[in-house]
């Protein structure tokens, strides 16, 4: 069983582009998945992060090989280059805020703890936070608002509220985010996310840790314990959990054989490869796609689109 490669949008359905330095959007998730049955193929985008900021409604967001059922009020982040898909419950209410990973990476020079909106995909139940989260609801709101009007200094006054807005996401996330960091922690948390940003560069040539090292301007020790401190992981283990996540993808997402996924990640040996996947995964990549899929039976496998999560739990009423 195959399937074809993953779909790579601008926004979800526009043809993909590299996204200006300042790109910010913002629209009510009816807005697109009203015109699609309220359903989102698995799709990523390169350059973008999103953010669903969810007033009320329900649903299922798959994240590479994660998937969570929420119900609103809820927060859901969504990182550069992550697959992603959802079924939301008809009549969902809710914001899409898009905005170029620059942004947020000049966010986080500025405050590292910003650092954390950019790590993982994550779903996090606001339920209890309802005050703080309707500032992000209202902010949200506001970017929006400025971005369909054509009062003079619309787009400023847009930019203003985004900074407003990712302020607000950053303190309702940052209390359920592992790698939030905080206090003394700040300088740590803002070196392993300069170190990831440099393996999403590099992790298909193998470089090797000590040329992050060099680039990075740090020690081997203290770049370990800073991923210590604010993943759990060593350095040399991100480096292998990256390769892992695309190997994930393509083999669960993308025609490709297990050969040439090998060597489109830098493998000289698809054996090699293959004695690698196993050792991080407890299986070869072949039976982890097999068991995946069967997990996850589709009718039709030249859809993306998975099984209606919501049939029989959520009423179109």
């Amino acid at each position: 069983m195959t399937r074809p490669d993953i779909p790579v949008f601008s926004l979800y359905g526009e043809a993909p582009a590299t996204a200006e330095d300042r790109f910010l959007h913002v629209e009510l998730i009816e807005d697109r998945s009203s015109l699609v049955d309220w359903r989102i193929r698995p799709h990523q985008h390169g350059d973008l992060v999103q953010f669903l900021a969810i007033r009320e409604g329900a649903g299922q967001v798959q994240a590479d090989q994660r998937t969570w059922t929420f119900d609103g009020p809820t927060l859901i982040l969504v990182p550069a280059g992550v697959v992603h898909g959802f079924a939301f419950a008809r009549g969902t209410i809710g914001w899409v805020v898009t905005l170029s990973d620059r942004i947020l990476r000049g966010l986080a020079r500025r405050d590292p703890a910003f650092a954390a909106l950019g790590g993982e995909a994550a779903c996090l139940a606001m339920a209890g936070q309802e005050g703080a989260f309707a500032a992000v609801l209202a902010a949200a709101d506001g970017v929006l608002a400025e971005l369909r009007g054509q009062a003079p200094g619309h787009r400023v006054a847009a930019e203003g509220n985004m900074l407003v807005l990712m302020a607000a996401l950053l303190r309702v996330a940052r209390p359920a985010l592992a790698s939030g960091g905080g206090g003394g922690r700040s300088g740590q948390v803002a070196l392993v996310a300069a170190f990831r940003a440099l393996v999403d560069q590099h992790y298909r040539s193998h470089r090797p840790l000590d040329a992050y090292l060099t680039e990075l301007r740090t020690s081997s020790s203290t770049l370990r314990a800073a991923c210590l401190a604010v993943t759990g992981r060593p350095a040399i283990g991100l480096i292998q959990d990256r390769l892992m996540t695309e190997a994930k993808r393509l083999i669960l997402y993308s025609g490709r054989t297990i050969a040439v996924v090998a060597y489109e990640l830098g493998f000289e040996d698809p054996a090699y490869f293959s004695r690698f996947f196993q050792r991080q995964s407890g299986e070869s990549p072949r039976a982890w796609r097999q068991r995946l899929m069967t997990d996850w039976p589709v009718a039709d496998t030249a859809s993306l689109e998975p099984p209606d999560p919501l049939a029989g739990v959520i009423s179109d009423a």
